[in-house]
């Protein structure tokens, strides 16, 4: 495409974008007075065609921008958010950037690649805070402690222990601290491989318990603590830990070492053998333990939640 024909393009564009943007400003400023559907539908639609026009030159700020700033509407669409003054002001930033982008489209210089990249950068805490603005109405935060009410923690460890002839019990610690309702409901399935790995593998038989001088009831702990602006949750029990030497044979049976490279291995990467699918230290399958996915299950879990370490 020649110079020429690119200013065309890029004049065409901005006559149309500033068209798009008179539409959502005055929007935005009236979704103050009133909030209905086809109101923010029709900025959706000047928010989309500027997203698309943008994609087509190819100018990837703008297109991430409004591209980021459609999804935010779309929850204030679909969900019964007040559109507040604190709330429109978040929208205005975003509003106030996509515009001082396309108007620099039509600068002596362009738009260049240093300050688009500058605009981006200062919006990013204003599109964080309208995150967790419209975050909290769709997926209020609730104590820990309601895990109960969904996942029946305390009688999942008693069972899994009766089966395997052990002895356990669970604590939580801060239990009060507040978590997501989003990560709330994907727990069950995590803590339910935790709890099978932790009886089957980690807590010994109570006689196995009372020779080593520990109390015969194993004690797996659940701790929530905040960690920076986010929940963290540590899983542990009193068990006997990893067998290195057991995982070590294993991983040689299953072909994932090799002799020699178990003598060098480090300890951070045996354990990293634990995630691979269909690995288990255990010589019979059972309906809980033994299949060899339970850890691999719960690190694909993690990551498709944003991440997490197994305690």
């Amino acid at each position: 495409m020649q110079p020429d024909d690119q200013r065309e393009f890029i004049k065409e564009f901005v006559e149309n974008a500033k068209d798009h943007l008179y539409i959502i400003e005055q929007g935005l400023l009236n979704l103050q007075v009133a909030k209905d559907p086809e109101s923010v539908n029709q900025i959706l639609r000047a928010v989309e065609s500027l997203k698309l026009g943008a994609e087509m030159l190819g100018i990837k700020s703008i297109e991430r921008t409004a591209h980021r700033l459609r999804k935010l509407l779309e929850i204030v669409r679909d969900y019964p958010i007040q559109f507040d003054q604190s709330l429109a002001s978040l929208f205005i930033q975003i509003f106030d950037a996509l515009d001082l982008l396309v108007n620099e489209l039509e600068s002596i210089f362009g738009l260049n690649e240093n300050f688009s990249s500058q605009v981006v950068s200062d919006i990013e805490s204003v599109f964080q805070s309208l995150q967790d603005k419209l975050n909290m109405p769709i997926n209020p935060r609730v104590p820990f402690a309601e895990i109960e009410q969904i996942f029946p923690l305390y009688s999942a460890v008693q069972n899994a222990a009766t089966e395997y002839g052990k002895q356990a019990e669970v604590k939580i610690e801060e239990q009060e601290i507040l978590i997501s309702t989003s990560v709330l409901k994907h727990l069950p399935k995590l803590l339910t491989h935790l709890i099978n790995n932790a009886i089957a593998h980690g807590i010994e038989l109570p006689e196995v318990r009372q020779a080593a001088g520990k109390s015969p009831v194993g004690q797996i702990k659940i701790r929530v603590f905040s960690q920076g602006n986010q929940t963290a949750i540590a899983f542990s029990d009193d068990g006997a830990g990893i067998d290195i030497e057991r995982v070590k044979t294993k991983a040689i049976e299953k072909g994932l070492i090799t002799s020699s490279q178990a003598q060098t291995i480090s300890t951070a990467e045996l354990y990293e053998l634990l995630y691979h699918p269909d690995f288990t230290t255990k010589d019979k399958r059972d309906l809980r333990a033994g299949l060899g996915f339970g850890m691999d299950i719960i690190r694909t879990e993690l990551n498709k939640k944003g991440g997490g370490d197994y305690y």
